[in-house]
């Protein structure tokens, strides 16, 4: 099928269906400054997912309009959780804010640290979302905003959650991904899913390497290289896993936006299959149309990256701070440098009205 046989409201009606039914490709596409798109489908389609005929006229009007904001800013959130078969699989591995200005029209990610400390919970922040879920089901996306805020000072507007499997079989889904390994390492002890309590110690574990430059992951191998955190050095940090993580995600994103994979709609289709079963999300279906005018206004732009490190900035700031782990009943957490959460909050808004 040649694209120019395909009327132009055939297109947009394939646009809108594939937004309005997976949230999280939509997530991951705003972080990447990209669009994804895929599958025909007719109006009856568009009914059974709840978008009637005059929300998608929000398409043709200005994102500011219809979304929510604080001061002219929107807060995305993607949650990307351990998932079933997995030790805590409620527990978040991946927190990333994808902030849009609709002012300056500037979109900005920033990848939260698993261990900043939230201290009205005492407790990091990738325990929110557990935490929330077993007070009270539902109750996770909403323990987790408050965190970020107070921590941060972002009021987030629409979360998604996803667990790890749905990036596995995408991944394999579009036949793997290419990233470039820089700077390669080796995890010694890997945890083996399903071993977490296997004698002797040793056999819990599995190691892992990946050399220096480009490879060709799978899924499985994708995942490893993502989740890795005992390597030897920086690559042993959070803040690298924060780094290989939007590498992936990128990545997979470049097989899925190639004209053989948008035309090919058995892949497509498994693809929406893979997303619904794995995404919870507190964004209205109602407006889809407009978060897919976000997303073409945001597809050509350079996105910015913050990142929340306790290393210096380009200016030489430091914003996080890694205290005694006495003081945190033996836990190595990140705090605000000098205990200034203020300081924090206004450095992030500093950036954001940039």
């Amino acid at each position: 099928m040649k694209l120019r046989h395909v009327r132009p409201f055939r297109l947009v009606i394939k646009f809108f269906s594939f937004i309005q039914q997976h949230l999280l490709i939509i997530f991951s596409a705003l972080i990447l400054g990209t669009l994804l798109a895929g599958g025909i489908v007719g109006f009856r389609f568009l009914a059974q997912h709840n978008v009637n005929p005059q929300d998608l006229l929000s398409f043709f009007g200005k994102p500011s309009q219809n979304l929510d904001s604080t001061n002219g800013v929107t807060n995305f959130l993607l949650l990307g959780v351990r998932g079933e078969g997995s030790e805590s699989p409620l527990l978040t591995d991946t927190m990333i804010i994808f902030s849009y200005n609709h002012e300056t029209k500037t979109p900005t990610t920033i990848s939260i640290p698993r261990d900043l400390w939230v201290t009205s919970l005492k407790t990091k922040i990738n325990t929110t979302y557990l935490y929330g879920e077993e007070a009270s089901p539902g109750a996770g996306i909403q323990l987790t905003q408050a965190a970020i805020l107070e921590d941060l000072g972002l009021p987030i507007h629409y979360t998604a959650v996803v667990d790890f499997a749905v990036f596995k079989q995408a991944i394999d889904l579009v036949d793997g991904i290419d990233v470039d390994v820089t700077p390669g390492f080796t995890d010694t002890e890997f945890p083996i899913p399903g071993k977490e309590n296997a004698l002797p110690i040793s056999s819990r574990y599995e190691s892992i390497t990946f050399a220096t430059g480009s490879a060709h992951l799978n899924g499985e191998t994708a995942l490893k290289f993502v989740r890795s955190r005992h390597s030897y050095g920086d690559e042993g940090t959070d803040f690298a896993r924060s780094r290989r993580q939007q590498q992936v995600v990128a990545a997979l994103r470049q097989k899925m936006v190639t004209p053989s994979f948008l035309l090919d709609q058995k892949k497509v289709n498994a693809l929406l299959d893979i997303i619904s079963s794995h995404l919870k999300t507190n964004f209205p279906s109602s407006l889809y149309p407009t978060l897919a005018k976000l997303a073409l206004d945001t597809k050509d732009q350079t996105i910015k990256s913050l990142p929340l490190t306790n290393l210096p900035d380009a200016d030489g700031v430091s914003i996080l701070y890694n205290p005694p782990t006495k003081k945190y009943s033996g836990q190595w957490v990140l705090i605000a440098k000098d205990n200034n959460w203020n300081a924090l909050k206004q450095y992030i808004k500093n950036h954001l009205s940039q």
